[in-house]
């Protein structure tokens, strides 16, 4: 089964993911949607590249999810030229029988949406906090991370089938996530 946690950028999808995971490791997996963006082609300058909504490979997506072994993985990514070193290599990905997709655009044949929303000020802080606390540049290229998600949306056949506040403890979220998979499978997650 293919979730999808999404929302905008800093609104916590991959918490939420790695915390579902954390709490049923033989239940959930969590996979990293953002490494499978389609990389920028080398005649392409940053800026240009940045200038449109990401977009993603899904079909790796999906080899990534028949992998077993080191190629049941990420691609090993370099996100400040947006490129790949490799097709397969980066953050590994368990076998479990519910893939949580953590991302700001959905996969095509992803059976439940959950949708994280956030205030625009409290992402703002969000992302500015991230970038502090890793280094990187997320809050400058805001305009990009919203484009991105806003094309996600657009994307979506069907509204989410679960609305998060995403200012609610994990813990809380957590659960709500787990009760509406088990009001469609009584009993499939504890």
């Amino acid at each position: 089964m293919i979730i999808c946690v999404t929302g905008p950028a800093g609104s916590g999808k991959s918490t939420l993911a790695k915390r579902l995971e954390e709490l049923q490791p033989g239940v959930f997996a969590r996979v990293p949607v953002d490494y499978f963006f389609v990389p920028r082609p080398p005649a392409v300058t940053l800026g240009a590249y940045l200038a449109e909504p990401l977009r993603y490979d899904w079909a790796l997506l999906d080899a990534a999810l028949q992998a077993t072994g080191p190629h049941r993985s990420t691609p090993d990514c370099d996100f400040g030229d947006f490129s790949w070193r490799s097709e397969s290599g980066g953050l590994p990905i368990a076998t479990a029988p519910i893939a949580v997709l953590d991302g700001m655009r959905s996969h095509p044949r992803t059976e439940l949406v959950i949708m994280l929303e956030l205030d625009g000020r409290e992402q703002r802080r969000r992302l500015m906090e991230r970038d502090h606390r890793w280094g990187t540049h997320l809050a400058d290229r805001g305009n990009h991370l919203t484009a991105t998600f806003e094309q996600g949306v657009r994307d979506l056949v069907r509204d989410p089938d679960l609305r998060l506040n995403a200012a609610d403890p994990i813990e809380q979220n957590a659960d709500r996530v787990i009760a509406l998979l088990n009001s469609y499978s009584p009993g499939r997650v504890r």
